[in-house]
């Protein structure tokens, strides 16, 4: 239902779109009314590809997932936007080569949008530090730590409602997909903040039973519409 409403929205914007632009070569009095108006349109058209990911079912391929080359593969996609940023990544890793039974793509997904708006947080520079370690018997904890300026509380309680942000730009859809991501793979998420910045806790467990009972089952969809 939500994919084909998607659909629906997003034809009619197209043509507004492409209209728009016609009549932007003709007015270049009102070039700011067309940017504010193209802003707009661009920020509806994020949402729905958003929305569509959300809407799309999607299926876990459970598999050995070595968790510190998948830091490593994602710090190495991430480094570039974070030295343009003025931003180091720092990795510490107290577990070794810890395996757990995971979707390699998904889990990735999760890393990068953590550590994307860990880097939105501190416009002016500042240093991320990832940490795995240990966590009871048989779970990992990962923890991404930021040094921006953090996140009053009320801001805090409602991280991960769908259209909640505080950016200018964004939808919060990204963290309520990886929250969603982490919880299919039977983890947990939780946010704290501080006037010294911002901490992520994902817990996964290492033990792979579970994960074999929900792969024999079949599909595991993010929502139900």
């Amino acid at each position: 239902m939500a994919a084909g409403i998607a659909h629906e929205v997003r034809n009619p914007l197209t043509a507004i779109k492409g209209f728009l632009q016609l009549i932007e070569t003709k007015l270049n009095e009102h070039k700011s009314y067309f940017d504010i108006i193209q802003s707009e349109i661009d920020r509806i058209e994020l949402i729905l590809s958003e929305l569509l990911i959300l809407a799309k079912p999607q299926e876990l391929k459970f598999e050995p997932v070595l968790l510190q080359a998948l830091i490593e593969d994602v710090k190495t996609l991430i480094d570039t936007q974070a030295i343009m940023n003025n931003v180091q990544i720092e990795f510490v890793n107290d577990c070794g080569n810890l395996i757990i039974n995971g979707d390699k793509n998904q889990l990735k997904q999760v890393v990068i949008n953590f550590l994307k708006n860990a880097i939105e947080a501190m416009p002016n520079g500042g240093v991320i530090t990832i940490e795995l370690k240990k966590h009871g018997f048989n779970q990992v904890k990962m923890l991404i730590k930021d040094t921006g300026s953090g996140m009053p509380q009320h801001v805090l309680k409602r991280v991960g409602e769908p259209f909640f942000t505080t950016k200018e730009s964004g939808t919060g859809l990204g963290i309520m997909n990886s929250k969603q991501i982490v919880e299919n793979h039977h983890g947990t998420v939780h946010f704290w903040s501080d006037e010294k910045g911002t901490q992520i806790e994902v817990i996964l467990p290492i033990n792979g039973d579970k994960m074999e009972r929900s792969k024999q089952r079949g599909r595991v969809f993010f929502l139900k519409w």
